[in-house]
């Protein structure tokens, strides 16, 4: 196997960590089991669309805390699940946004909500890093992050050697682009 990359027996006890740490930190991550046997890992948050991108993440929890009137149509309702990819040996960042009509957000929009620093280091290869296909469980389309190049953003990680944290380490590293930006105690608690 490739350095960098994981098994997906591997993967599975990654997400195992991974999901222990989410209990004790956030609880927004959970293991979906579909009825054809096949699982996926999922998170939802609502985050504000703002015009500025360094704006502060909301979750369901708070947006239902405050009330109706934050939920009106300035918020995005991201949808997150990870998967494996047999094909890379790796995990993948499957994603989806829509307004809080229902309204999915193009491709076009999507890469506008990507910070500034990773459009600029992104920006030859916009098109292939983040994509859209058909969701490999639920079977229609999602935007992913191409996971052709994950083994080697991974392989010069300490993750590699401790793979009960990779995930973390991926997410770290991945997430940021779409949003998703892990809890600090995340990184804590895989250190002790």
């Amino acid at each position: 196997m490739a350095a960098g990359s994981i098994s997906e027996d591997e993967f599975w006890n990654s997400i195992i960590s991974f999901l222990t740490l989410s209990s004790k930190i956030d609880r927004k991550w959970m293991i979906i089991d579909t009825q054809n046997g096949a699982r996926y890992v999922k998170k939802t948050e609502i985050i504000k669309d703002t015009e500025n991108k360094e704006h502060p993440i909301e979750d369901e929890d708070s947006a239902v805390f405050q009330g109706e009137e934050s939920l009106d149509q300035s918020n995005l309702t991201w949808e997150y699940h990870i998967l494996y990819s047999q094909s890379f040996s790796v995990p993948v960042l499957y994603f989806n946004v829509h307004t809080q009509n229902g309204k999915l957000l193009s491709l076009d929009e999507i890469w506008k909500k990507v910070p500034e620093t990773y459009q600029e280091r992104l920006s030859e290869d916009r098109w292939t890093f983040i994509s859209q296909q058909e969701h490999p469980v639920l079977g229609c389309p999602y935007f992913y992050l191409h996971p052709c190049h994950t083994a080697e953003l991974m392989k010069n990680t300490p993750a590699v050697t401790d793979k009960r944290h990779y995930i973390v380490a991926w997410l770290s590293a991945v997430g940021p682009v779409v949003g998703l930006n892990l809890p600090l105690e995340y990184g804590k608690l895989c250190a002790c």
